[in-house]
């Protein structure tokens, strides 16, 4: 490595919100390179798909160890979530929420999931012109479905996810305002837990509550870590499903080509949303780790202690893995990729995912087959204001036939 000043990290996104253009130098030249941050820390980038599995699957990095670094952005300094733990207490909290988002609970999921984006889809049609998809569909879709599937009410969930949404805002602030939103969602949670207590409902809370099952892991938590849990699937059922969905209609529908197939040939869709998650990820950058002993990917040593930072999103380009990774291909083989992570963190609901994006698209595309954007796709401004990437809006007409 050079004595010269390493680079400052983070770079900023390329067009549409796609991955910097400096992955693409990364991964051919510089797979593994200490970088800057603004706060005059190190970190080590992992570009490649090999290195970034390593990363991501090896007991040799700790996602714990790098949450409870100080400093704030790339995930440090949050401490109290999922995401935040290693094995085994990272078990203990990921299992039950597995469970809860089994395949077999998915299927049975489907249907209605698919009913919310159609009847959602359908409303768009009594708007004016231009409508933001933001607004009016991305958001109520995804706050319905991950407030259902939790045990709520459908209709609650501007309450719920707007107090969630409130705090993460604040960045940190500990205010009147705070407090309020934290207190609605305790009474909201605890609420909830009694509830199903009372009437068993095939929901998230209930698998949580390990009443279909008091010997597995669910049955064994606390009130007050089943609540952290349900406030964290809130924030990735809600802003997560909410931002990248309305990232992957900005793919769709930014180039008229795109569109026209999924509407002429709606069975490309599954496999379209595949490959939008490969090139509009969630993430351009990620969550950091900690190596907990000296490592060497790709002929780099990193020593014990130096904080790694796994660039799934420059892993899904990795062009050791597929042909043309710069291009959108909705027409892509399957070839697997680290969208949702892999190891002890990879999405566990992922099946869920996937079954919201298909629909979401789908249903739209079917209620509104001439829909196109209302502005040039350059002038779509593309946001990080959360933890996912997004779309600040999404204006669009429902029919752009001349």
């Amino acid at each position: 490595m050079s004595a010269a000043a390493p680079e400052v990290f983070p770079y900023p996104a390329g067009p549409g919100g796609t991955v910097p253009a400096q992955y693409d130098r990364l991964l051919a030249e510089e797979p593994v390179l200490r970088v800057g941050l603004a706060d005059g820390s190190a970190i080590w980038l992992v570009t490649r798909d090999a290195d970034v599995r390593t990363v991501l699957t090896g007991p040799a990095f700790s996602r714990a160890r790098a949450a409870a670094l100080p400093g704030t952005g790339l995930g440090r300094g949050q401490g109290t979530g999922i995401v935040d733990l290693d094995p085994p207490r990272h078990t203990a909290f990921r299992s039950p929420v597995a469970a809860a988002f089994s395949a077999e609970r998915t299927v049975r999921w489907r249907a209605r999931v698919e009913e919310i984006a159609g009847q959602l889809a359908a409303s768009l049609g009594r708007l004016p012109d231009p409508v933001d998809l933001v607004g009016s569909y991305t958001a109520p879709f995804a706050g319905r479905v991950v407030c259902e599937l939790l045990g709520f009410d459908g209709d609650r969930w501007r309450e719920i996810t707007g107090d969630v949404e409130a705090l993460l805002m604040s960045g940190g602030a500990d205010g009147p305002e705070q407090e309020a939103c934290r207190t609605r969602l305790a009474e909201a949670f605890t609420g909830l837990l009694d509830e199903r207590r009372a009437r068993e409902g095939d929901d998230v809370a209930g698998v949580l509550l390990g009443l279909d099952d008091p010997e597995a892991e669910g049955g064994k938590l606390t009130d007050e870590e089943r609540i952290v849990l349900l406030h964290g699937l809130v924030i990735s059922g809600f802003i997560g499903v909410r931002d990248l969905l309305a990232r992957h209609l900005y793919g769709v529908l930014a180039d008229t080509g795109v569109r026209d197939r999924l509407v002429s040939r709606p069975e490309l869709i599954p496999g379209a949303v595949a490959e939008l998650l490969r090139f509009y990820p969630s993430s351009n950058d990620g969550l950091l780790r900690v190596a907990t002993e000296d490592v060497e990917l790709s002929g780099t040593r990193i020593p014990a202690g130096a904080a790694v930072l796994p660039l799934v999103s420059a892993a899904c380009r990795d062009p050791r893995v597929l042909d043309r990774p710069g291009e959108l291909d909705i027409e892509r083989p399957q070839t697997p990729t680290l969208a949702f992570g892999a190891g002890p963190h990879r999405c566990p609901a992922t099946d869920l995912v996937l079954v919201q994006h298909a629909a979401g698209i789908r249903e739209l595309l079917a209620a509104h087959p001439r829909i196109g954007l209302a502005v040039e796709p350059g002038d779509v401004a593309h946001t990080s204001r959360l933890l996912p990437l997004g779309v600040a809006a999404l204006p669009v007409r429902l029919d752009t036939a001349p």
